[in-house]
C-alpha cells in the first residue's frame, strides 16, 4: 500500500479504492502544504472516465493503493502561492490528469507536456518528493 511521506501536514479528504474490488469509499490522507508556485483548489465537480475505472480496479497492473480516481476536476481557488500571477482567490478552474511537468524541455516549451520526462499524474503516480499523487 502506497504511503505519503511523513512532512505531510495539509489533511485533506476523498474517495478512494483501496484494493481491486474499484469500490470507493471516503478517504482521509495527508498532502503537502502548497509551494510558492501553486494554488488550492476547493473541488466542486469531479468527472469519472473509464481510465479511472481501469485504475480502480488494477486491470492494467499497476495501480497504487490506495487510488483516488478522478482527473476531470473543477473547482475554486482559495489559496495561491506568491509566484502565481495567471489566477487569484476565486478564479474558476480545471484541472486534467497531469499535475506537473518540468516547463523547462523542447516538449514543455512548445505546449505538448504530456511527452515530458518529468512528467506528474494528478493521481496513481510519484511526485518528485518520493510521495504518491492522489488527485
Amino acid at each position: 500500500m502506497a504511503q505519503t511521506t511523513p512532512n505531510h501536514t495539509q489533511t485533506v479528504s476523498g474517495w478512494a479504492a483501496l484494493d481491486s474490488s474499484g469500490k470507493v469509499v471516503p478517504y482521509t490522507f495527508k498532502r503537502r502544504e502548497n509551494g510558492v508556485n501553486d494554488v488550492t483548489i476547493e473541488i466542486m465537480y469531479c468527472g469519472i472516465c473509464h481510465t479511472d475505472l481501469h485504475f480502480a480496479k488494477n486491470d492494467w497492473g499497476i495501480s497504487m493503493y490506495p487510488v483516488v480516481p478522478g482527473h476531470e476536476i473543477t473547482g475554486i481557488i482559495t489559496k495561491v502561492g506568491s509566484n502565481v500571477n495567471k489566477f487569484k482567490l476565486g478564479d474558476r478552474v480545471g484541472v486534467g490528469c497531469l499535475a506537473a511537468s518540468c516547463l523547462e524541455c523542447d516538449f514543455c516549451k512548445s505546449s505538448h507536456e504530456n511527452y515530458c520526462d518529468q512528467i506528474q499524474l494528478t493521481y496513481n503516480g510519484i511526485f518528485w518528493d518520493g510521495s504518491i499523487t492522489y488527485g
